[in-house]
């Protein structure tokens, strides 16, 4: 039998002590950025989207990537992947519609998407979604109410038929007075002027301040800013937006499931609805 040498086995284990181990060969591979595209998560984790270098891409490479990273981290977004993630739907095409309009944009945010994604709280990322729209439209204002909407009156739900408005916008708010409601089961029948024995100065009517009347038609003005203000309608009124937000509609009541709209003969009353700019 063939001892090694003292020398040989000296220089085999000088090697061992040299080599790294496996999880330490791994743990090196890891440094520095993932590759672009998608990539794999830990157990329990999301995959992440990670973009490429812009900065090494010329104009026209840019553009198409934009588009491609968008689509991927939408179908992620949307619960295509499978992989635990899926956010709201309405909140996403809202997002999408403001980044088609704002290409330029997307670069940063998909570049937030993944450092949120690899932080693995999906708690966090959903709630930077759901508030990216406003994000990227501050001090916008889009959608100036220039058109006019007709709508049906819904007596039994709260604030209705969110509508974009700009700062300084006039707008005429209308609701038929021929149609009636009632908003008891033994109420009077009433229209969107409201039943005038029965002012509302609770708090826990949504329109409490002078000349609210209970089952009239009111408005709610959220600004960007988050100021809410609550405004009598009755059968028109006109409102100036003070800043850019949304205009909604109710009627002014606590509760719904008793609620009724009148009868007659076979056929039943619905209030309509007209907001249009103001002249």
């Amino acid at each position: 039998m063939v001892r090694p040498s003292a020398t040989l086995l000296l220089f085999i284990f000088g090697l061992a002590s040299i080599a790294p181990s496996t999880a330490e060969a791994k743990r090196k591979r890891r440094k520095g950025p993932p590759p672009a595209g998608w990539n794999t998560g830990d157990d329990g984790q999301p995959d992440c989207y990670q973009p490429p270098i812009w900065s090494e891409l010329n104009e026209t490479e840019r553009r198409i990537k934009r588009a491609e990273v968008l689509d991927e981290i939408l179908a992620q977004w949307r619960g295509e992947r499978s992989d635990g993630v899926s956010f709201d739907a309405t909140v996403v095409e809202r997002v999408e519609t403001t980044l088609l309009g704002r290409p330029e944009r997307i670069e940063e945010v998909v570049t937030q998407n993944s450092e949120l994604c690899v932080a693995g709280n999906v708690g966090a990322w959903q709630s930077w979604v759901k508030g990216l729209r406003k994000a990227l439209t501050v001090g916008e204002c889009n959608q100036p109410l220039d058109y006019t909407m007709f709508d049906y009156l819904d007596i039994a739900t709260d604030w209705q038929r969110p509508l974009p408005i700009c700062k300084g916008n006039r707008v005429v708010i209308k609701g038929s007075s021929n149609d009636r409601y009632r908003i008891q089961d033994d109420g009077p029948w009433i229209n969107v002027d409201g039943d005038p024995n029965q002012l509302t100065t609770g708090a826990d009517w949504p329109c409490n301040m002078e000349g609210c009347k209970a089952g009239m038609l009111i408005g709610k003005f959220v600004g960007e800013s988050g100021t809410e203000s609550i405004f009598v309608v009755g059968t028109s009124t006109v409102f100036t937006a003070p800043e850019h937000g949304e205009i909604s509609y109710r009627i002014n009541d606590k509760v719904f499931y008793d609620n009724a709209w009148y009868k007659s003969g076979g056929l039943v009353d619905h209030t309509a609805i007209e907001v249009s700019p103001a002249q």
